[in-house]
């Protein structure tokens, strides 16, 4: 594990871990709770479903899990971020003008800009079966929260079908990128008079 990673993970440990101390302290009965869950007759149930969750939770502990939301969310982002470049930029990079490499449009060079390296698309068959997995996923989990919708319930499905097809759509984007599009860097000079 790279040591940037363990300083990040031990700074958000430093944040939550008081926070959720906190929460347990001063939680009890004394706060006001959430109800996720409005009325036990009702349509609308996010709670109800496959997953068994509580159906109130108090300020502290939704707060504590919302951050615990936002970094896994960074962490993704990250991960992500590490994927593209890892996979899209693998190999020796090529070097030469907009006229010489494939696919780079001339508005790229100009005086003060120039190509320092290019990478070409992968377009290998990994790249065809994960962009195919991912658009067939975002098609499914599309569809089933639309025939979810025509209901009158409002389950745990719906947010379950809304989180998959965004992720699905999310990484088909991703891979897309990653295999089927060039990457290039390219040097700028500034002007700091």
């Amino acid at each position: 594990m790279r040591r940037e990673t363990v300083v990040i993970a031990l700074l958000i440990g430093a944040v939550l871990l008081p926070m959720w101390a906190l929460t347990i302290e001063t939680g009890h009965n004394s706060f006001e709770e959430i109800a996720v869950q409005p009325a036990e007759n009702s349509s609308l149930a996010p709670t109800a479903g496959f997953l068994p969750t509580p159906t109130e939770v108090s300020v502290y502990v939704s707060g504590v899990l919302s951050w615990l939301g936002v970094f896994a969310i960074f962490g993704f982002l990250a991960f992500q971020v590490r994927f593209v470049d890892r996979i899209g930029r693998a190999g020796e990079p090529q070097h030469g003008s907009a006229d010489d490499l494939p696919g780079v449009p001339s508005f790229v060079e100009s005086e003060f800009r120039e190509i320092v390296a290019y990478w070409p698309a992968r377009a290998d068959l990994a790249g065809v079966a994960l962009v195919g997995l991912f658009a067939f996923l975002t098609v499914l989990f599309a569809t089933l929260f639309a025939v979810e919708t025509l209901g009158a319930a409002r389950l745990q499905f719906l947010g379950l079908y809304a989180a998959l097809g965004s992720f699905s759509l999310a990484e088909l984007v991703v891979c897309y990128t990653t295999y089927f599009l060039p990457s290039i860097t390219v040097a700028e000079q500034r002007d700091h008079s």
